[in-house]
């Protein structure tokens, strides 16, 4: 489940909370909570003053880079985006370029209703993610780690 958290650690990351949370199993969302903010915090101090990316851009961005890679079509991304509905009802979709993308995807898949042509779905599907994967920079999330992280949100239902 946490095959991200492993990609991370493969790359030298040597926070204790990446340690810890690699090799959790089975745990209570609480405690994965928990134990995501403490490497939140531990990322923070290791990247200093590093610009930071928005989080919605990030997750928005990796949907995109997988349906570059190759690792998702676009009708199922944005089948996926639309699963994401109750992490983001209640945020302004204007906060960030990410949660607008995501929204749009949900626009995208309640129109893939058979009243649309699945081209037309497809291509509005590759143009939007298109804009997501220019979200992340290019050398950010290589194949193995976009993989890894598809691999995480597939099993969570993402």
């Amino acid at each position: 489940m946490f095959g991200a958290v492993a990609q991370v650690l493969d790359r030298g990351i040597t926070c204790p909370a990446a340690v810890e949370l690699a090799r959790m199993e089975g745990e209570a969302d609480t405690a994965i909570d928990a134990k995501v903010a403490e490497l939140s915090a531990q990322l923070d101090q290791l990247l200093g003053g590093s610009p930071r990316l928005d989080p919605w851009d990030v997750v928005a961005g990796v949907y995109g880079r997988a349906w570059r890679m190759g690792l998702i079509d676009p009708t199922s991304a944005v089948w996926r985006m639309n699963s994401l509905w109750s992490q983001i009802r209640d945020l302004d979709e204007s906060e960030s370029d990410g949660l607008q993308i995501i929204w749009d995807g949900m626009q995208i898949k309640e129109q893939d209703d058979g009243s649309l042509s699945s081209e037309w779905i497809d291509r509005s599907a590759e143009e939007l993610l298109a804009r997501a994967d220019e979200l992340i920079p290019p050398d950010a999330i290589d194949r193995p780690l976009c993989e890894s992280i598809r691999e995480a949100m597939l099993a969570n239902g993402y």
